[in-house]
């Protein structure tokens, strides 16, 4: 694991701070992107890229057992062509979808891109755009994303009438990180993990609570500042989540 990242050493990116990108168009509208190399933004980036790749030949080498199911399909799996996800919303099922991160391994490296709706009349371009990234994905990787993630986008996009790709293979580390770890840890829930498995505690991070009226005042405002800390731990989810995934592998979970 790395080297947890203490918050005098954090690059500019991941301080709270709009990150810089541009409008993208689609069908359906436009909408901001912005992609950045992991490295780039995380002291520890090389070394991590170098761990992510490794759990996927780690994974192709063990035993199904040793695997446990929930895990299974990243031993088939290829760097390449899959795709760690996690999404920002105005609360539970029914509101608006605002923000999907997403981390991929492109050209050598791995980027983190994030698709931002700046107003509640984006979000069906957010949406389209992202019905054009998911069937490139052979295997998608969530935390909670079965429970949570996936059926609101489904949901998001029935509700803007677009059709919603079928994946491929998805793997919710959720599930084998509450085999793994719930008799040793008072939860599951990812900062928890995110503490005991990379010795990280989060200074100034925005609470999931306060994200949906974040959101709303933003979009009242258009000020920049309502939203970076939003950006920012999007971010930190999503680096938590292939922390998470080589642990997962290194240290495999139950089968069940």
């Amino acid at each position: 694991m790395s080297r947890p990242m203490a918050s005098s050493e954090s690059a500019s990116e991941l301080r709270n701070c709009f990150p810089e990108g541009g409008v993208c168009d689609t069908a359906h509208g436009r909408l901001f992107t912005c992609e950045v190399r992991l490295r780039d933004i995380y002291r520890g980036g090389v070394k991590l890229t170098k761990s992510y790749l490794s759990a996927f030949r780690t994974a192709a080498s063990l035993e199904t057992d040793e695997l446990g199911r929930h895990l299974q399909a990243l031993a088939e799996a290829d760097p390449e062509t899959t795709a760690l996800i996690d999404t920002e919303t105005c609360g539970f099922h029914g509101r608006p979808l605002f923000l999907v991160g997403m981390v991929q391994y492109r050209s050598g490296r791995l980027a983190l891109s994030q698709y931002f709706a700046r107003d509640y009349a984006e979000e069906a371009a957010l949406l389209a755009r992202l019905g054009e990234l998911v069937p490139e994905v052979r295997l998608l990787v969530s935390f909670n994303g079965k429970a949570f993630d996936w059926p609101f986008v489904r949901d998001r996009m029935a509700y803007h009438r677009l059709p919603c790709p079928q994946l491929n293979a998805h793997v919710d580390l959720l599930h084998p990180s509450r085999r793994r770890w719930r008799a040793v840890l008072p939860d599951c829930k990812l900062q928890t993990l995110e503490r005991y498995l990379s010795g990280r505690w989060r200074s100034g991070d925005i609470a999931g609570a306060e994200i949906p009226q974040r959101y709303h005042d933003f979009v009242r405002r258009q000020d920049a500042r309502l939203i970076a800390p939003i950006f920012h731990h999007n971010r930190m989810d999503l680096i938590t989540m292939i922390e998470l995934l080589v642990a997962l592998v290194s240290r495999p979970a139950e089968t069940t």
